[in-house]
């Protein structure tokens, strides 16, 4: 297996390369990994080593090309004994660097954080950082003390996501007595951290935080939404402007607002329903009389996007008072999707006909002083006929709000496998000058949510999703076929899916609908954690063709993700006809689960027996092989139970 090979240049080749203008250069440079970049041109003549500073510099744009990206990939000893000291020992290389991002889901990314960012007198190497990005952060203690630091004195943008590993342990009631005090001292650690990034000690613009991984009634939400936790660090925020939070409780949402007084972009998502527990009668009144306005404790907000799902009426009701308190703002951006929905509390709102009449009754502000621009998106459980999503689509042409706006362009789909109904804004023109972090179509941007009371997440089928994919394929790179909370797949899914999978490769069009795919995720149960590999599985031809024919219709295909490796090894035997030759060739990250080679039935044992000789021959390209299975690595016993994560690279 190949790795990741660093370029050798002979006199001839740097001498050609020299004579491409700066523009040319820089434009190679955003192709490649930046350890490539530095361990291919760093030192080659005063020019090169500026064009690198000048690529590390940036801070914008696709966050790969931008700064360093700490990630699986590389071993620990390459980015201890190369990498590091070659940044370190240049002033201009270390000093260029403005953003830097720990991918945590590699426990590379934990050991080399604070080492990386401080010296041995606790000296940030890194004068100039500005951004950072901190994705999956499985550690509490040596990350606060970093970020403590930083956003007081450093940084202007700050991304922070936790595992759900981390807050587990505060929770765990078999803990050892010996871990409590440790346990403690980290949950208070946590604690005060989150205060002080909404308080006057954090100098932070802009702030990414997902903090949705906290169990629902745990710590961070009861002193996220205690008013007077966050007014024990006095004076407010007052350098944030841009706010990107991903949680659980709307009342954590109201009390952060109070304390970011020149807030002008928030961004929230819920990961589960908008209201946890029913609303009593009394508090529905008071919010339906009531209209406040919260211009006074956020002036300059000009940009809201709320992502939730709702499960009842109740809520719809307090989406209402909550846009009518930012009604002041610019744009809008509104995705809800129906949860688990309670039949009880919703016979009169949710069960109503979603048209143009619904979205102004019930997802707008009543009064509209400043609104320039909205972008909705509504998925929702029901039965449709083509008459239907017809009166749907015209509803928007003929009200008279829609059409003072030029609001009209809206887009109705139903999916027949899911019963459901997807109806989104498609303006597109507005969409384009407006807002370029919006993309078209909102129905397969959803976030994933791992509450399992949630199960009826609405995914999109796969057969609506390729019966509008020629529309929708210039902007997707990215392909999830999932189903359901734990459930198979649809038969009828599948078979439609079969049909117009075949139908594109027979039409063998040159510009083909999946030239940009370069990530296939497929399964019914893509988690690491709960991986299942103790029984063998069986035969699905119908999932072995379509599974075929989605690779087969790729030409760059980089990332695979498929829920067993019994899977591929089907594919390549049973659907070889459907599989084009050296499909997998391009292939660079694999991911999936495998059973044991020491524990459970022959049959199973021989099946992660393959898995060398399946890489070698279909692969051959192969970097990085990421393995979710429960037993016998070495450095475990045979017996031990315990899930274990392998990442390998080549």
């Amino acid at each position: 297996m190949n790795s990741a090979k660093t370029f050798v240049w002979n006199d001839k080749m740097i001498t050609r390369v020299e004579r491409l203008p700066n523009e040319i250069v820089l434009y190679i440079f955003s192709y490649l990994e930046w350890f490539d970049m530095l361990m291919s041109f760093w030192s080659l003549n005063i020019r090169f080593n500026f064009l690198v500073c000048s690529t590390l510099s940036k801070t914008g744009g696709n966050l790969s090309n931008s700064g360093i990206l700490i990630k699986q990939g590389l071993s620990y000893n390459k980015y201890r004994s190369i990498l590091f000291p070659l940044i370190l020992n240049s002033s201009s290389l270390s000093s260029s660097i403005k953003r830097i991002h720990f991918d945590e889901t590699n426990s590379i990314a934990s050991d080399l954080c604070y080492e990386w960012l401080f010296n041995d007198k606790k000296i940030l190497h890194f004068s100039n950082l500005k951004s950072l990005i901190i994705t999956g952060c499985g550690s509490i203690e040596p990350i606060i003390q970093c970020l403590s630091y930083l956003i007081e004195h450093q940084l202007d943008e700050l991304t922070l996501t936790f595992d759900w590993r981390v807050f587990t342990i505060f929770f765990d009631e078999e803990k050892q007595v010996s871990m409590v005090s440790d346990i403690e001292k980290q949950k208070t650690m946590l604690i005060e951290f989150l205060g002080k990034l909404f308080s006057s000690r954090c100098q932070l613009k802009t702030l990414q935080l997902d903090i949705s991984k906290e169990l629902t009634d745990g710590m961070i939400p009861r002193y996220l939404a205690s008013n007077s936790y966050l007014c024990q660090y006095q004076s407010c925020c007052i350098t944030l402007r841009h706010l990107f939070i991903r949680l659980e409780h709307k009342s954590v949402l109201e009390n952060i607002i109070q304390h970011l007084p020149n807030l002008e972009q928030i961004s929230v998502q819920f990961d589960s329903s908008l209201v946890l527990r029913p609303l009593s009668k009394s508090y529905v009144e008071m919010l339906k009389n009531s209209n406040g306005n919260w211009f006074n404790k956020v002036p300059k907000l000009r940009y809201l996007s709320l992502e939730t799902y709702i499960n009842e009426d109740f809520e719809f009701i307090y989406l209402k008072w909550f846009l009518n308190n930012l009604n002041h703002i610019e744009k809008l951006r509104l995705y809800l999707k129906s949860g688990e929905l309670n039949e009880n509390r919703c016979q009169k709102i949710w069960k109503s006909f979603i048209d143009a009449n619904f979205i102004r009754e019930y997802c707008l502000p009543d009064t509209i002083p400043n609104l320039i621009y909205f972008n909705f998106y509504i998925c929702s459980e029901c039965q449709l006929s083509l008459n239907d999503i017809e009166k749907i689509i015209n509803s928007f042409k003929i009200h008279s709000f829609f059409i003072s706006y030029q609001w009209t362009n809206v887009k109705c789909l139903f999916d027949p496998i899911l019963s459901c109904q997807h109806l989104f804004s498609s303006f597109s023109k507005r969409i384009q000058s407006s807002d370029s972090l919006i993309k078209y179509p909102n129905i397969f941007n959803y976030p994933h949510t791992d509450d399992s009371r949630f199960q009826h997440y609405l995914y999109p089928s796969l057969y609506l999703l390729l019966e509008q994919f020629n529309e929708l394929s210039s902007n997707i790179s990215s392909i999830k076929v999932y189903r359901k909370y734990r459930q198979n797949f649809s038969e009828s899914d599948l078979l439609m899916s079969l049909g117009i999978l075949s139908k594109m490769r027979q039409d063998k069009t040159i510009d083909s609908p999946f030239r940009n795919i370069t990530k296939i995720q497929f399964g019914t149960w893509l988690d690491r954690g709960y991986a299942n590999s103790s029984k063998p599985l069986p035969r699905n031809e119908i999932r072995e063709k379509v599974l075929a024919h989605l690779i087969s219709m790729t030409v760059q295909l980089k990332y695979l993700i498929v829920e067993q490796f019994e899977w591929l090894l089907h594919v390549v035997q049973y659907a070889t006809d459907e599989l084009r030759t050296n499909a997998l060739n391009t292939v660079r990250y694999a991911e999936f689960c495998i059973p044991s080679c020491n524990i459970g039935s022959k049959n199973l044992i021989h099946i992660s027996k393959n898995l060398v000789p399946f890489l070698s021959t279909y692969m051959p390209h192969l970097q990085t092989l990421r393995l979710w299975r429960s037993d016998d690595f070495p450095w475990t016993s045979k017996n031990n139970e315990t899930e274990t994560d392998l990442i390998l690279t080549f």
